[in-house]
């Protein structure tokens, strides 16, 4: 007798599969990488801000903390990583092609590292309200979920042979593009709680792209 039941932790990566194989469904003609990849991202920042925006809405001040450094910290801090996360996923989806995973993440890790260090805001590393740790990791996990599924869906365009260090690539830039678009609800303007759990919840959407990926990647 066949048993039906499944694991309830097998609900997110049984989403990502399902969403990165109809996304990697096309002609039999297959885009270049230098087209692909580009256009992934874009539709990744998009569909992560919508994600946001149907789950939390924007922080009602957006438009007046964008100038500000607090605002600028969280959203270069981003910027810097997702642009680290993109380089390797070049790498990884041509092979032969190598380059030092901390020599792209440098950066972003020492702007974030240093922004924590040098924090003179006053805000508690735990965040402004008792949940505040907790809902940046779920919103910016909930968020990365469709960029991880189209960033997967495009490394089939490419020929990656480490298929689990190609997933765990794809979610940190799926994981950073996601905390880049929480940036307009978060409301925790501290270096130092964007810096720890900003960045844990990267790590989280990372181990969910080394778990899924050598499944979705596996030709």
């Amino acid at each position: 007798m066949n048993d039906h039941r499944r694991p309830v932790g097998r609900t997110t990566d049984d989403l990502i599969k399902g969403l990165a194989m109809q996304a990697g469904k096309g002609s039999s003609g297959t885009p270049s990488l230098s087209i692909v990849l580009p256009a992934t991202v874009i539709f990744s920042i998009l569909a992560a801000i919508s994600v946001v925006l149907l789950i939390g809405g924007a922080r009602s001040d957006l438009i007046q903390i964008m100038p500000t450094w607090t605002f600028l910290f969280k959203f270069i801090g981003m910027i810097l990583v997702a642009a680290g996360a993109l380089q390797l996923t070049r790498t990884v989806v041509r092979p032969g092609r190598a380059v030092s995973a901390m020599l792209c993440l440098a950066p972003g890790l020492v702007f974030l590292l240093s922004g924590a260090v040098l924090d003179r805001s006053g805000f508690p590393f735990l965040g402004v309200r008792t949940y505040s740790a907790p809902n940046c990791i779920g919103m910016i996990v909930m968020a990365s979920i469709p960029a991880l599924a189209a960033v997967l869906a495009a490394m089939r365009a490419g020929t990656p042979t480490r298929l689990r260090r190609a997933g765990a690539v794809a979610g940190l830039l799926a994981g950073s593009v996601g905390g880049l678009a929480y940036t307009i609800a978060c409301l925790n303007d501290g270096a130092a709680f964007v810096a720890l759990w900003y960045s844990i919840a990267i790590a989280f959407v990372t181990a969910i792209g080394a778990s899924v990926g050598p499944r979705i990647l596996r030709w």
